[in-house]
């Protein structure tokens, strides 16, 4: 009896894979809550090269967390934009985030890889927040450690929420080749800005924030490895949120008020205490997670704090969070080692980098090697 499971498009891509009629090209595609950022990346010689990027966004209330609450207007907002932004490819390398993702290096004794496969699932299953039948699971090998086993840093996602989110792009024809998880998307862009800007001795450990609109991720780099990921779920749109509440005024209202100076660069004070008290909460979040890294790891040797991300144009956000860490804040620029398309302003330029890290750190999947 013939399986109804079996997707034809799935065994025609097969076939084109096998006769090497798939280009290596992947696209990034990062859903955010409140907008899709895509990017496309070739790589030239050493060095990688930002040709197209694209931001649309989404209807309040699109994405709550990892809910999709507005299926169709997002995958007709996709389709749009992969279509309008003109790019060489349909292949897409997918970003994830939210509470029924997880990623974590773990200790374990090493061996063959079979033994290691086993390794891994025995210990995945005590942190997962999901069961493990329940779960896509993957892990890389970093490496030896001291302590004679190996280090694996392990990431897995919901099934359901795989399929959701893949869904949700694969309505116009696109084909989601890999799914990476954002924190792991965006390490992998900065551990690259690290390698050609360090010494390659130089294996200390760094904080990178990425705090954008409804989430923030907090990770530790350390070996040039992301060794500790924390995502809070809380981002700049809890200002709007609370605009609203607090003055009794529409999203587009509340997200204007949170923008809008008077001529000498100042926002009215109620916005401010607003802000402020948002500022504070994460913060406090975020300081939280690093005295969990700290206690865990007696790891005192913080090179610096890197932040990205929209919300850090907030006003006094990163002077308030240097203060609470006792550290300098570095905000990263990922174009002070990407190259980039002559068709970018700085202006675009400027945009991309606070908001598009993750997308570009999806679109260097497509130029590994």
């Amino acid at each position: 009896m013939a399986n109804s499971n079996i997707d034809v498009k799935d065994i025609v891509e097969r076939f084109r894979e096998l006769f090497g009629l798939i280009s290596p090209k992947i696209i990034g595609v990062d859903i955010g809550q409140s907008s899709v950022k895509i990017a496309e990346i070739e790589k030239k010689g050493d060095s990688f090269k930002l040709v197209k990027f694209l931001k649309k966004d989404l209807p309040e209330g699109s994405i709550v967390e990892d809910e999709v609450q507005k299926p169709d207007e997002i995958k007709q907002i996709i389709s749009a934009a992969i279509k309008k932004g003109g790019f060489s490819t349909s292949q897409v390398c997918l970003g994830l985030y939210g509470p029924n993702t997880i990623a974590r290096k773990l200790q374990l004794a090493g061996g063959s890889e079979e033994e290691l496969e086993d390794q891994v699932f025995w210990e995945a299953e005590q942190y997962l927040p999901f069961p493990l039948e329940d779960s896509n699971l993957d892990h890389h090998l970093v490496g030896e450690n001291i302590g004679g086993g190996v280090d694996v840093i392990v990431a897995a996602i919901k099934k359901d929420v795989m399929t959701k989110f893949k869904g949700l792009v694969e309505a116009d024809g696109s084909v989601v080749k890999v799914a990476d998880l954002s924190s792991i998307a965006i390490s992998n862009l900065f551990i690259e800005h690290i390698n050609q800007t360090q010494d390659e001795d130089d294996n200390r450990s760094r904080m990178l924030i990425d705090f954008g609109s409804q989430k923030t991720i907090f990770i530790m780099i350390k070996n040039r490895m992301p060794i500790f990921v924390k995502e809070v779920m809380m981002g700049g749109m809890v200002v709007t949120e609370e605009i609203q509440r607090q003055l009794g005024v529409n999203f587009a209202e509340a997200e204007d008020l949170k923008i809008t100076t008077d001529g000498q660069g100042n926002l009215p004070e109620e916005i401010v205490s607003i802000i402020n008290s948002i500022n504070q909460t994460i913060i406090a979040e975020i300081r939280k997670a690093y005295d969990i890294y700290i206690s865990a790891t007696s790891d005192d040797d913080l090179a610096g704090c890197y932040v990205t991300g929209g919300s850090i144009r907030l006003p006094k956000f990163l002077d308030s969070l240097s203060k609470n860490l006792n550290v300098d804040i570095t905000v990263f620029n990922p174009f002070e080692t990407i190259e980039y398309a002559s068709s970018f302003t700085e202006e675009d330029l400027s945009e991309i980098a606070y908001i598009g890290a993750v997308s570009l750190g999806l679109a260097m999947r497509s130029v590994e090697v």
